[in-house]
């Protein structure tokens, strides 16, 4: 029987916002607000009761996935510190307003640096379409209870396959992009595994090396899997809202990022998710004000 596993949080924690922030693509909603995903080679259920976070698990038992789980949630970063850093900002200090619980994670290298791959010009939904698509057909199989879902293939199995299947799989013009990158992984051309820790000027030319990764996808990865906190991944919705809010208008990526380092420092990367998060919410909000019919956001 697979016992729950409840531990005492604290530090802020909103789930919902946290694992649907444009941060990951694998977890999904149940009701009463349990959110499933898949962890490398578990099924994961978590749920906050108060101050304590529920965790279910398969095949790992519950309690050998605390640490991981932990890990996972950056439950060791001091979030009130952080956040208390980045409050003098109004911009930031309103995203930390409407979403105190938002956090970023750590994440496996090699999964996040597959689905930021496949985020280039696309949006949230379709995304993670694509990656549990992905997991479906070249995943190993798992079970949580009755709930069945596909682990991530590791890069020696997406080596493996052709650049044909990729697309068919809605990969589309990415799908060179995550091939080579699999064979990089898995040759050990670049060793992914031991690139956490080591300085951003040290890993940014090792992840933009791969053909079809530009600094955002590289940026992605630091911050959302190498703990480079001070990464600041610059899309369309953190360059618009540099430019709306802070009169940062160069579209050269290098200019915003040394921007953001000195205006947000070492934590820039929890300033840019609280960025992100806000202005994409507040575009979501606005449009809903606007117009209540079907029609859906292209941006979403």
């Amino acid at each position: 029987m697979n016992t729950p596993v409840y531990i005492a949080i604290d530090q802020p924690l909103d789930l919902g916002t946290t694992l649907n922030s444009g941060q990951c693509f694998r977890w999904r909603s149940e009701p009463d607000g349990l959110w499933l995903g898949v962890l490398g080679p578990d099924v994961v259920r978590l749920w906050m009761y108060g101050d304590t976070l529920g965790i279910e698990s398969a095949p790992a038992a519950p309690g050998d996935m605390v640490e991981e789980i932990t890990a996972y949630l950056r439950l060791d970063d001091d979030l009130p510190t952080i956040q208390k850093g980045l409050s003098s900002d109004a911009h930031v200090n309103e995203g930390i307003r409407r979403y105190p619980g938002l956090r970023l994670l750590r994440q496996d290298p090699w999964e996040t640096l597959a689905t930021f791959i496949l985020s280039s010009v696309s949006n949230i939904p379709r995304i993670s379409r694509t990656v549990e698509l992905i997991a479906t057909t070249l995943g190993e199989p798992v079970a949580l209870d009755r709930t069945y879902r596909h682990t991530f293939p590791g890069p020696e199995r997406l080596a493996a396959v052709d650049e044909a299947e990729l697309r068919r799989l809605g990969c589309g013009f990415r799908a060179p992009y995550l091939l080579r990158a699999a064979q990089d992984v898995a040759s050990g051309a670049l060793r992914l595994g031991q690139l956490r820790g080591l300085p951003y000027a040290e890993t940014l030319p090792l992840l933009t090396a791969l053909h079809g990764v530009g600094e955002k996808v590289a940026d992605c990865v630091m911050l959302f899997a190498l703990d480079r906190m001070e990464a600041f991944p610059v899309d369309r919705w953190v360059q618009r809202a540099v430019a709306q809010w802070y009169g940062v208008r160069s579209r050269r990526y290098g200019d915003v990022r040394d921007w953001a380092w000195e205006h947000f420092g070492a934590h820039a990367g929890y300033a840019n998710q609280y960025l992100f998060w806000n202005a994409r919410q507040q575009r979501r909000d606005q449009a809903a004000e606007g117009d209540r019919s079907s029609r859906s956001d292209p941006e979403a």
